[in-house]
């Protein structure tokens, strides 16, 4: 069905974007969002994101997974975010800000406790751990394909995903004993 769609976008058939994109829309935008923080920012890489689609569709090649292409365009738009905004990762992974005021804490949104002590608790995450595990959890991304968009070696890859996993367990089980 994917393909059906992506056939008639070639052609330039922009309600087939449309339905294409909205599908993808979701985890997208939750990935993008859970990187960058501000709400703002996360829903102009979106829009970013989905325009670099439309004009570069043409050069997407079937034989790649469209969700991986995808979630690599949104990576690589965080990453000129992060390079624009002075935002880096040092040595430990973890997020830096040159000017702390330029990145307000995000907003939990969900009402369910639940999910926002892990929520919390992944946000807390290594740069890369969270990465690999938000582009696993909500870009539904092979570990194959995670390796490849951060080019990393896929043991690397498995390992941030392991250690982010051992640590998401690890506080969960401290805030429920509170």
């Amino acid at each position: 069905m994917e393909k059906l769609f992506i056939e008639k976008i070639k052609k330039g058939d922009s309600n087939a974007f449309e339905v294409l994109i909205k599908t993808y829309e979701r985890k997208l935008f939750g990935y993008i969002i859970k990187m960058v923080k501000i709400r703002e920012d996360a829903e102009d890489i979106f829009q970013e994101t989905a325009i670099k689609v439309w004009r570069g569709i043409t050069n997407y090649d079937e034989k790649q997974k469209f969700s991986s292409w995808l979630f690599t365009i949104a990576h690589n738009g965080i990453i000129d975010y992060f390079r624009k905004n002075k935002i880096r990762f040092n040595s430990t992974d973890e997020m830096v800000l040159r000017d702390n005021n330029q990145l307000s804490q995000q907003n939990i949104l969900e009402k369910n406790e639940e999910k926002e002590i892990v929520q919390k608790i992944v946000q807390s995450l290594p740069g890369k751990q969270r990465e690999v595990f938000l582009l696993r959890l909500n870009g539904m991304m092979t570990f194959k394909e995670i390796s490849e968009l951060m080019d990393e070696p896929l043991n690397t890859v498995l390992s941030h995903m392991n250690y982010a996993v051992k640590k998401i367990r690890k506080n969960a089980g401290k805030s429920y004993a509170q």
